[in-house]
């Protein structure tokens, strides 16, 4: 019985004292969005918003890893410390009259390691390591504001190879043309 109240309190306290740990999110690949002749807009005044513009299902495909810390690969360190991570966006610069919207599956990615120490013990703390969609993987508006940003899924221990899709839509008070603006993407990390 001593050893088992020892093995929890070391568990115990070595969980109250963790941290996190600094990782780094990789984003590749860039938006191109299409748009179905027969959705086109066909008189004049009324607005794209029933299907609007939609890219490929992994427009964007976004990694998070913890670093490599002294002699510890990045996949060590991903085995080893299994946070939760939420992932927000917002966009910067969007032109007037555009809305944006984004999406991704649930579970879509790839675990990294594909399985870990935190996978086999009885009790996960914090649930198994998933990927979840908010909104239930259906498209949120993104705010073109950062203090407003919002999350579009969150996740457990690092993954890679998450596809973001988006969708535009365009009032017919958009000035036609091309326009340049970013998508902002910020992971927040905690232990509950």
């Amino acid at each position: 019985m001593k050893k088992i109240l020892l093995f929890l309190s070391i568990i115990t306290s070595s969980w109250i004292h963790a941290q996190l740990l600094p990782g780094t999110m990789n984003v590749s690949g860039m938006p191109a969005f299409i748009q179905n002749i027969d959705d086109v807009v066909r008189e004049a005044g009324l607005d794209d918003t029933v299907t609007g513009f939609e890219s490929a299902i992994d427009a964007n495909l976004i990694s998070f890893t913890l670093d490599p810390l002294l002699l510890l690969n990045s996949e060590v360190m991903c085995n080893e410390n299994v946070f939760r991570y939420s992932v927000y966006v917002h966009t910067q610069n969007l032109p007037a009259n555009l809305q944006i919207e984004a999406r991704t599956y649930m579970n879509s990615g790839a675990r990294f390691p594909e399985v870990s120490i935190y996978d086999l013990l009885i009790i996960q703390p914090l649930g198994p390591r998933d990927l979840t969609p908010s909104n239930g993987g259906d498209y949120i508006p993104v705010p073109n504001d950062g203090s407003q940003a919002i999350k579009i899924f969150e996740f457990v221990g690092c993954r890679t190879g998450i596809p973001v899709q988006f969708r535009i839509k365009a009032s017919s008070k958009f000035a036609g043309g091309t326009g340049n603006f970013n998508i902002v993407y910020t992971v927040v990390g905690s232990l509950l």
